[in-house]
């Protein structure tokens, strides 16, 4: 190690920086300490109208609430497995968000013409309103909340290879009891 060190004393900070990427867009198991984890949800941000949604309204649903940027490829990535899951689960009382922490809603609205997507899109400019408080700290950030409105599983990132656990954690949160 000492030797590819020194013969490659440029390799560190390069390694670094490939690893600090890979952490970026690499998905994660959910996270068993997120201050969201237990709480009930308390998500509530416009639509690009500006009409206010609450999460919390739904009650009685069990809910994903995904935490997205326009620029995020793991979060476009994570897109047509959220609208399969919608798809499939939303006559058993499945609702799905993608919550846009974009600086610019102008963006937003230019993405959302290339590629629309056929679940709620909300508005929260920069994570203004949510990210400290839910411990957003890469994106997607994506919290799958039960029936009684209670945060059950976050997921930081995203992989193809995340898509069978939040299909199982769904499938979980559907059976549990009204």
């Amino acid at each position: 190690m000492m030797l590819a060190m020194r013969a490659f004393p440029d390799a560190i900070p390069v390694a670094l920086l490939f690893m600090l990427g890979a952490g970026c867009v690499a998905g994660r198991p959910p996270l068993v300490n997120s201050p969201a984890l237990g709480r009930r949800i308390d998500v509530a941000a416009p639509d690009l109208r500006g009409e206010e949604y609450r999460v919390a309204d739904r009650a009685g649903q069990v809910r994903i609430v995904a935490f997205w940027a326009t620029w995020c490829e793991p979060c476009r990535e994570q897109f047509p497995v959220l609208e399969l899951l919608a798809r499939a689960h939303q006559a058993e009382g499945l609702t799905v968000y993608a919550v846009a922490v974009d600086e610019d809603q102008a963006q937003v609205a230019a993405f959302l013409e290339r590629t629309p997507l056929p679940f709620k899109v909300l508005w929260d400019k920069g994570g203004a309103r949510h990210a400290e408080r839910l411990g957003i700290e890469r994106l997607p950030t994506t919290l799958l909340v039960d029936r009684t409105g209670r945060i059950r599983f976050v997921h930081q990132g995203y992989r193809s290879r995340d898509a069978e656990q939040l299909d199982r954690e769904v499938r979980a949160l559907l059976s549990e009891p009204r």
